[in-house]
C-alpha cells in the first residue's frame, strides 16, 4: 500500500504543480525554525510578559510561544534524527530507481524515514491548533500540513508512511512541549 500510494502521488507532473509542491516543501523545511523562532524572540524583547492577541488565537505570552516551539523543535529534531540514522530506511529513488521516481531536489540525508519536513509542519500546526477554536484557522493549518506532506511524496523524497510518521512525531512533540510548559507553570507560578 505504501509503495502503491507513493507511485500514484509521485506520478503527476505539471509545471504549475511542481512549483506548488516545491513551495510546500520550502514551507515545511525543518530549518525554517531558524527564522521563525528569532521572529518571536524579537517580539518577546518588546513585549516579554505581555499577552499578545494573534487574530483568531487565544491570548498567549510570546515567551510561551518561544518555549513551546523551541522545546518541540528539540524533541522533534532528536526523534527524527535518531529514527533516520538508526533505521536507515532508503529513499524512494533508491527503492524504485531514479528512472521511476520524479525527484526535484537533492535530499539532505540518504534516509527517508521519518519525514522531517512533515514533522516540522505538524509541530508548527499543532502548537497553534491547541490555541484556537476558529474553524477557518484550523482549516488553514490542516491545509498547510497536507500540502507539506503531499509535496514530500510528489517530489520523490518520502513514502506516505514516512510522512504520516513525521506528522505523528510533530504532534507528539507539540503535545509534550505543551505538557512541560503546563507542569512548569503549575509548579513555579
Amino acid at each position: 500500500m505504501n509503495n502503491f500510494l507513493f507511485c500514484i502521488i509521485n506520478q503527476y507532473r505539471y509545471p504549475s504543480l511542481d512549483i506548488f509542491m516545491n513551495v510546500g516543501t520550502v514551507l515545511g523545511n525543518f530549518f525554517n525554525m531558524f527564522w521563525v523562532l528569532p521572529l518571536f524572540l524579537v517580539a518577546g524583547l518588546f513585549f516579554p510578559m505581555r499577552k499578545i492577541a494573534i487574530p483568531g488565537f487565544r491570548k498567549i505570552q510570546i515567551s510561551e510561544i518561544v518555549f513551546l516551539l523551541l522545546v518541540g523543535y528539540i524533541i522533534t529534531g532528536i526523534l527524527v534524527t535518531v529514527l533516520k540514522f538508526g533505521l536507515h530506511m532508503p529513499r524512494p529513488s533508491v527503492v524504485f530507481g531514479s528512472y521511476v521516481v520524479h525527484s526535484w531536489e537533492i535530499p539532505d540525508s540518504p534516509y527517508s524515514f521519518p519525514s522531517g519536513h512533515s514533522a516540522f509542519a505538524m509541530l508548527i500546526a499543532a502548537t497553534f491548533w491547541m490555541r484556537t477554536n476558529k474553524i477557518m484557522l484550523k482549516a488553514i493549518l490542516l491545509i498547510y500540513i497536507v500540502w507539506v506532506g503531499l509535496s514530500r511524496i510528489n517530489l520523490g523524497m518520502h513514502f506516505p508512511f514516512d510522512v504520516v510518521s513525521g506528522f505523528a512525531i510533530g504532534a507528539f512533540s507539540a503535545w509534550l512541549a505543551n505538557n512541560v510548559l503546563f507542569s512548569l507553570k503549575k509548579r513555579y507560578l
